[in-house]
């Protein structure tokens, strides 16, 4: 008997109009991210259409659409969750995509999330794993890659060439103080898992992943703003913007030394600020809500000795080993002005920012800001 002929691949080429090429070029950006690799125009095609034959709705091509407008992806996100909704498997593919750039950070000293926010995603990540349809070898090994990479998985009591093992270590490590440990390619994982494992449908992924939508939405907000200089915020018609200003109102102005802080709604319902500083004849403009919250975390974290490096500014002081700090600093990166202030006007600030946003007027307007712009 002769040998048995392997049917030979055809090639097929199409006329496609303008817009059919600009969506699979962004089909392109979107099927390629995950694991690093890019795949050709052909290849997108190619994937596209044997995924048509096996799932005429798959959720790759779900995952396109919505990343054409992904504020308004993550805005009908909030609204099923808050409706009690469950999301499809594109939406939670979606909000991984964005809490991966949220874990990687996209600065060269982005300030990464905190432990609790890693344990998590990573708790979120082990209930995956139960409910994938069999094992995926080659997925087993890329997920051990990345997650062996990110930290000391140290494999105490736990068999460390399992991904279970290795992702139960990691918790382990997070949850003790001071712990160095951070797995910032968990999202990553997580983004490849949702998009290239089998589940049984989106309701077995809800059913997993629900109890952990706070962290992902929280996550994936932030990877937004920080990915597209935008906050998770409807855009309002001018009507509802002059509705919103007449509802509200300047804040009182919190004074410590000489220091004044004025605090104001803007009318897209952002948060800014101004710090006059009298002996200095300077007043210095704080917003929107990121920098704000930046600038109080750096009143709060500068030591005496110590560099505090966040995304807007830097904090710093002139200790050194033969004396005390004696001057504490803010930059800002964007335009280099720095300012020095004594210990005790240091402290006068730390004061006056923490009463001006620990307010009881203010609490709910944080509370919505951290909603559409993130939190680590």
């Amino acid at each position: 008997m002769g040998r048995e002929r392997k049917p030979q691949q055809q090639t097929l080429s199409l006329r496609i109009s303008e817009t059919l090429r600009e969506y699979l070029e962004h089909a392109r950006g979107v099927l390629s991210n995950g694991r690093g690799t890019s795949a050709s125009m052909s290849e997108v095609a190619k994937m596209l259409l044997e995924q048509a034959k096996s799932n005429p709705l798959d959720d790759r091509l779900e995952v396109v659409d919505l990343l054409k407008n992904p504020t308004e992806a993550l805005l009908g996100v909030r609204t099923k969750w808050e409706q009690q909704r469950g999301l499809s498997r594109a939406e939670w593919i979606v909000l991984a995509r964005y809490l991966e750039v949220a874990c990687e950070g996209v600065y060269p000293e982005s300030q990464f999330p905190r432990p609790e926010s890693f344990i998590g995603l990573l708790e979120a990540f082990l209930a995956l794993l139960k409910i994938r349809a069999g094992e995926s070898p080659d997925l087993d090994e890329y997920y051990l890659k990345k997650l062996q990479a990110c930290a000391w998985a140290d494999g105490r009591d736990s068999d460390v060439t399992r991904v279970s093992g290795v992702v139960q270590s990691l918790i382990r490590e997070l949850r003790e103080t001071e712990s160095p440990v951070r797995p910032v390619l968990v999202g990553r994982t997580l983004h490849v898992a949702l998009q290239d494992e089998k589940f049984s449908g989106a309701m077995a992924i809800n059913e997993a992943l629900m109890p952990f939508l706070p962290t992902f939405f929280r996550l994936a907000t932030l990877g937004h703003w920080l990915k597209e200089r935008r906050p998770v915020r409807p855009d309002r018609k001018a009507s509802q913007v002059r509705d919103y200003a007449l509802r509200t109102s300047v804040f009182p102005p919190v004074c410590g030394g000489e220091f004044q802080l004025s605090a104001l709604l803007t009318s897209d319902g952002d948060l800014a600020m101004a710090l006059e500083m009298t002996s200095r004849e300077t007043v210095y403009p704080l917003g929107p809500f990121p920098q704000i919250r930046e600038f109080a975390t750096l009143l709060e974290q500068v030591s005496p000795g110590g560099i505090w490096k966040g995304a807007e500014f830097f904090g710093y002081t002139n200790a050194c080993d033969s004396h005390a700090a004696t001057r504490f600093y803010f930059r800002q990166r964007s335009n280099g002005i720095a300012f020095g202030f004594s210990p005790e006007e240091w402290k006068e600030l730390r004061g006056i920012f923490r009463h001006a946003l620990g307010s009881p007027e203010m609490v709910p307007i944080l509370t919505e800001l951290s909603m559409e712009y993130g939190a680590p």
